[in-house]
């Protein structure tokens, strides 16, 4: 399909259009979205061909100038074009309208991620990868180039780790609006530490009587809360060094037949670090580090959840004797074992397609508390802030099946539908 199909396709009026209708248009719009990206690409690629006999031509000043873009955003597209050159699949594909420029970009992000004498071995599997792309979002081939990279690298992203190391880093400035501004890059190991007490005194802080002048929007109270954390933490008035957990995942297999490799351990926050260096990390911080076991079945559901433990050993002992996950009316909201338990279950919100991270969630009840509902973990769910807002706002009706799928009407139409958990972890 050629830009002007597609825009003639797009064009369509909608004013009385029927759902599938909307639909194909939206579809359009989205090839059309890529057509362009891949047009801007050869327009780069011609820029940077006349700055060699112009040298005063500047492929960004003019994206910039052409576009009414930043010269930030237009250096990230001359970015996308010089990796395009590399990549001749998927820059076809883009030409074609069947991937996207996001989808280039990732693919040059996990390149970068490599050693320079590894990236070949990558580079080798373009075509594979970028057939897999077609039926892929981007956060999914995001994931799947990180399996990719990590099988290449073969230590578990220890090389990797290493120079995250050397590229960690901190910037600040003062913004137009006179408000000082900070921003930071941390290599996961450090992270996964800051992540935690950040977390643990923006938790103390929003769950205090709240001072005057915060946000009434819950969005923008929480950033207010982490930035007021994130100040306590650096003029040493928050709780202390923070104490972290680590919920290791165990499917029914290792529970009766012994551990295998193919056993789970999430750090949390969607932080990714090697298991040697969790390894190191765990006998440093003795006395701040708690081991939560969990048994989920082959849905990825919880079935038998232990208590926090200090050490490895301690994982099948907390097992023989599992915490309560059903609250029944004693508690109106989610306590810590359920948490950890919707964390153990799910990577992301519970909507299909959302890519919040599930630290960023928060447990809803599917049956109103005050319409009698219990405070079991079968009726509850982890949904980011925007769905949670959307499903009350549009009276969202969600049935939720042994298995964790869900079936989502508003106004008793199916709207939305999603497998079990474990979906989510593939």
């Amino acid at each position: 399909m050629d830009l002007m199909t597609s825009a003639a396709a797009a064009s369509v009026d909608v004013t009385s259009a029927t759902a599938d209708e909307v639909t194909g248009v939206l579809h359009h719009l989205a090839v059309l979205g890529r057509l362009v990206q891949a047009r801007e690409i050869e327009c780069i690629h011609r820029l940077e061909q006349l700055a060699i006999d112009h040298p005063g031509l500047s492929p960004e000043h003019v994206c910039a100038a052409a576009s009414g873009r930043s010269l930030r955003a237009a250096t990230a597209v001359v970015g996308r074009a010089d990796a395009a050159v590399g990549l001749p699949v998927l820059t076809s594909m883009l030409g074609a309208g069947l991937v996207s420029g996001a989808h280039l970009d990732a693919f040059a992000a996990a390149l970068r991620s490599l050693e320079e004498a590894l990236r070949p071995a990558l580079l080798a599997c373009e075509a594979q990868l970028a057939t897999e792309a077609l039926s892929m979002t981007v956060e999914q081939f995001t994931t799947r180039l990180k399996a990719e990279v990590r099988r290449i690298e073969g230590d578990d992203g220890m090389s990797r780790l290493e120079r995250q190391r050397r590229q960690t880093g901190l910037r600040q400035w003062v913004g137009r609006d006179g408000m000082w501004c900070i921003s930071g890059r941390y290599d996961p190991e450090q992270a996964m530490v800051l992540a935690a007490a950040l977390q643990a005194q923006t938790d103390s802080r929003s769950h205090a009587p709240h001072p005057p002048g915060v946000p009434s929007d819950p969005l923008l109270a929480h950033e207010w809360f982490q930035a007021m954390a994130l100040a306590d933490l650096v003029l040493g008035t928050g709780s202390g060094a923070p104490s972290f957990e680590v919920i290791t995942v165990i499917d029914e297999q290792t529970w009766s037949h012994g551990r295998h490799a193919r056993s789970r351990v999430d750090c949390g926050r969607g932080i990714d670090l090697p298991v040697d260096a969790l390894r190191d990390l765990i006998g440093r911080a003795t006395g701040r580090v708690r081991f939560v076991p969990v048994v989920v079945d082959r849905n990825g559901v919880v079935v038998r959840q232990g208590r926090p433990v200090p050490t490895f050993d301690d994982l099948v002992a907390s097992l023989r004797d599992p915490v309560g996950l059903d609250l029944g009316r004693s508690r109106r909201f989610a306590n810590r074992d359920q948490r950890r338990a919707l964390r153990a279950m799910y990577r992301r919100c519970a909507i299909p397609g959302c890519d919040r991270h599930v630290s960023t969630t928060q447990p809803h009840h599917l049956d109103e508390w005050d319409h009698g509902g219990h405070t079991d973990l079968s009726r509850l769910l982890p949904l980011c802030q925007h769905h949670h807002r959307r499903l009350h706002a549009e009276h969202w009706q969600v049935d939720i099946a042994d298995d964790r799928s869900l079936v989502i009407r508003r106004g008793g139409e199916v709207i939305m539908t999603t497998g079990p958990p474990a979906e989510q972890w593939r």
